[in-house]
């Protein structure tokens, strides 16, 4: 017996973009799609508007099992002839890794739209680690600071004790002379990132922190500053609003939260 369909003209969240790049990813992974149908399907879920754009980029690919106990996103049932994951579910990170991410490239050239997302957001996040990852071959990198509309990143340069200060606006350009990189300069993996539960966090910023009417303003990746030897890389959530109230977020990669700092 036939289910109902989800309801197609439903908006998606940056949170359901990132699920199904997530799905893609292990459709990449496990051999159901070549790297060309991945890169062409993940560029298209990160421009999706709807459930209904989203759901014909996966509506033909197996569902691994381990994500297969879960309710449909929305509430909705699937059809039996395939398996479903809820909006928001914690999968990216671990489905990320061994080759497999969000690579945007077609025959050679990237196909991001202009004008770029809001870098801030879970799906302007994506977009970032997708165009990092074509330009470098690599997500790794020593800092990132993202704007709405540009971001700075700082990365280890081919020649050895050197460090490239980049800027971001759909290109990567220099950002100022390469400067000397210190041997304990410690680096981090932007795929590690659960952008699912990031997206969610960032949806609630303002709310969190307490600034009323507030906007993400800015968000840094970074080891904290004297944290150690064992310290591990976070996030942090700026807000500000027109009142000059902010508050700021700080979360680990895998979505929790440290500290949240209020007015």
């Amino acid at each position: 017996m036939k289910t109902p369909s989800p309801a197609k003209n439903l908006r998606a969240r940056d949170a359901d973009r990132a699920d199904v790049c997530a799905l893609l990813d292990a459709a990449l992974a496990d051999g159901q799609l070549t790297a060309t149908e991945h890169d062409k399907r993940t560029a298209t879920a990160m421009r999706a508007e709807t459930f209904g754009a989203l759901d014909r980029l996966v509506d033909d690919l197996q569902i691994p099992g381990n994500l297969a106990q879960r309710p449909v996103a929305r509430g909705v049932p699937r059809a039996p002839r395939r398996w479903w994951i809820p909006a928001g579910a914690v999968v990216l990170a671990a489905l990320l890794g061994a080759g497999a991410g969000l690579v945007v490239r077609a025959t050679g050239d990237a196909v991001f739209g202009d004008p770029l997302p809001d870098l801030t957001t879970g799906n302007g996040f994506a977009h970032f680690i997708a165009a990092y990852r074509a330009e470098y071959g690599s997500t790794v990198a020593d800092d990132l600071t993202l704007y709405p509309d540009y971001a700075i990143v700082e990365r280890a340069a081919g020649k050895p004790g050197k460090e490239d200060d980049l800027i971001y606006r759909g290109d990567f350009e220099p950002f100022g002379s390469q400067s000397d990189r210190q041997p304990d300069t410690k680096s981090f993996d932007l795929a590690a990132i659960d952008l699912a539960r990031y997206a969610r966090l960032m949806s609630g910023a303002p709310q969190s922190t307490r600034v009323p009417g507030g906007s993400v303003v800015h968000v840094s990746v970074e080891y904290p500053p004297g944290g150690g030897k064992y310290a591990e890389p976070e996030i942090n959530i700026y807000v500000k609003n027109e009142l000059n109230q902010s508050g700021y977020m700080k979360v680990r990669f895998d979505g929790e939260t440290v500290l949240v700092s209020t007015p």
